[in-house]
């Protein structure tokens, strides 16, 4: 496995496809050749295994994003509706009114950020989920504190936020005024 690393401004230059500089720069070639210890063969590259979850696999409703995405948007959107309710005494769906574009766009945006690992990666959200467990995570220092927040307590605490988000609506709707 050989790699040519060519410096200098006008080799540069010419890579990116514009022409060469009145003035001359000193060209240097490096040719950098990969091995293995003790052997003549190039080191091997690792295969990595393809992704074969779709997504329909992904955004079905057993699937590894619903829940998992609904739990995320449920965690921060009742945290954020808390504010105005203890502040201002402002009604959850009338919170919703007054800004659902935002609602939509940060839902949307949460979505994307939650499929993002999968783009990067080339592996399947259920692989990279079942991965992210508290046995996996342990360490010590900051990787054991963190340890405490792998996916099921995520999904846990999203479930509980989505309970807790509709039971605030259903009183909310029973009550006719503010909950707090």
């Amino acid at each position: 496995m050989a790699a040519t690393l060519t410096t200098g401004c006008q080799g540069l230059r010419a890579r990116v496809g514009l022409r060469p500089l009145p003035f001359r720069s000193s060209p240097r070639a490096f040719t950098v050749r990969v091995r293995a210890e003790g052997s003549a063969s190039p080191v091997p590259v690792p295969v990595w295994p393809t992704d074969t979850e779709t997504t329909r696999d992904v955004f079905a409703f057993g699937g590894s994003a619903p829940e998992r995405v609904n739990g995320r948007v449920a965690m921060i959107g009742f945290v954020s509706i808390l504010g105005p309710e203890l502040s201002k005494k402002q009604p959850v769906l009338e919170q919703i009114g007054d800004s659902w574009f935002l609602i939509i766009l940060f839902s949307l945006t949460i979505t994307f950020a939650s499929l993002l690992p999968k783009i990067v990666s080339g592996n399947s959200l259920k692989d990279l989920n079942a991965a992210a467990t508290g046995e996996n995570m342990k360490g010590q220092g900051l990787q054991a504190a963190l340890a405490f927040f792998d996916t099921n307590t995520e999904l846990w605490s999203g479930r509980l936020a989505m309970l807790g988000f509709a039971g605030l609506l259903a009183i909310e709707a029973i009550k006719g005024e503010s909950f707090f």
